[in-house]
């Protein structure tokens, strides 16, 4: 998917993370790039698309249930079940999802 066709801005992080399976599997990630609707992560867990799993976002101490929608070597894409709300004021100011003055 190109980035005109994304429905909410994307944008680079460096987070520590958390992945569950349902399989009881864990393993921590990185989550290299985020939206309100989702994630880009790198683990060593490999997940098969359309399953969900459960990814913590360490700085925030999230937990987000997520759908796989594409993997990649060792990157997943996962979509949120739950997008992350621009009510939280400091998820939305760290992820510049708010504008200034709205």
């Amino acid at each position: 998917m190109t980035d005109n066709q994304r429905k909410n801005i994307r944008r680079r992080t460096i987070f520590g993370g958390v992945i569950y399976d349902d399989a009881g599997r864990s393993s921590e990630c990185s989550v290299s790039d985020i939206s309100q609707s989702g994630a880009k992560i790198r683990t060593s867990i490999d997940l098969e698309i359309g399953v969900e799993v459960d990814l913590k976002i360490n700085k925030f101490n999230d937990l987000r249930r997520c759908t796989v929608t594409w993997t990649r070597e060792n990157e997943v894409g996962l979509h949120f079940l739950v997008p992350i709300s621009t009510k939280n004021e400091e998820m939305a100011r760290l992820f510049k999802f708010s504008r200034p003055g709205v």
